[in-house]
């Protein structure tokens, strides 16, 4: 007999924008060691199919550390028709339950070389919009871990409002630049895409979309490149990039101009530079 579903439930919901939310749920099995990275795939019963879950994978956004809750970012899915699985979501809150299958994805950060040594190379992360869902599991996890290697994240959003995360993630990078960059060395780069909006009104950061950060200026340098203080190259640079299809396409595109390679086109010793998740 086929064992019934765990149940996942909400413990904390906060809106961001009303098409966008932070979940944390309690976990009945317990948050696992999952790898930072990773989808909690979490099911709702078929709004059309009698007895059937509709289900979707999410990236995990807390760490494994944090073994209290496990924490979603989620976007409603509006267009070009309501999702059918946000909707659905939209309407519950804290107390409400939903099923849930154990973290899985490929997603994740490496620290070995194909050889076994020790992966060196600074981290160049790109999110766009729920893109820094992974991202931000990671880094809180490489910074309790005591990672040295340089981050340096790209964030994406079109409203200052969507940029989620922000507080926490300019406080980690504002600890990095207090203590030189030495014991933890991150650095925080959002972008707003439409900063002539009036809800956008005293923004002083990037603009642009977020791909714009990697494109080459007239000095021959893109804007994370600044802050890194040399060129990327796949001897000094892995690529991390996670959102919408288009965007990732787009990205890949242009650092692969420049000698990166993705995983399906890894080098004879195995070794490659480029890892993402994409979704929509």
């Amino acid at each position: 007999m086929k064992a019934a579903p765990l149940k996942a439930t909400i413990t904390l919901r906060e809106d961001l924008t009303p098409s966008l939310a932070r979940f944390e749920f309690d976990l009945e099995g317990g948050v696992s060691d999952f790898k930072p990275g990773q989808f909690l795939t979490i099911g709702l019963p078929h709004p059309e199919k009698e007895g059937k879950t509709l289900w979707r994978p999410y990236s995990i956004s807390s760490k494994p550390e944090q073994k209290a809750c496990m924490e979603l970012y989620i976007r409603l899915a509006e267009r070009p028709v309501p999702g059918l699985f946000t909707t659905m979501l939209w309407k519950l809150g804290v107390g409400d339950s939903m099923d849930y299958k154990d973290p899985k994805g490929a997603f994740t950060v490496n620290h070995t070389e194909p050889d076994g040594s020790e992966e060196t190379r600074r981290l160049v992360m790109i999110g766009g919009g729920t893109g820094v869902a992974p991202f931000v599991s990671m880094i809180g996890s490489l910074k309790d871990a005591g990672c040295k290697r340089e981050i340096i994240l790209c964030q994406g959003a079109s409203y200052v409002a969507e940029l989620g995360y922000h507080a926490y993630l300019q406080g980690l990078a504002d600890e990095s630049e207090a203590g030189g960059h030495k014991d933890w060395n991150f650095h925080y780069m959002p972008s707003i895409s439409r900063p002539t909006e009036a809800t956008n009104a005293g923004w002083t950061g990037h603009t642009g979309r977020v791909e714009t950060l990697i494109v080459p200026g007239d000095d021959g340098l893109n804007a994370a490149e600044r802050i890194a203080g040399e060129h990327f190259t796949p001897e000094n640079a892995s690529f991390y990039i996670c959102g919408f299809g288009a965007i990732v396409d787009s990205i890949c595109d242009t650092v692969k101009e420049r000698g990166f390679v993705a995983r399906k086109e890894a080098r004879e010793d195995g070794s490659y530079d480029i890892r993402f998740e994409s979704y929509g």
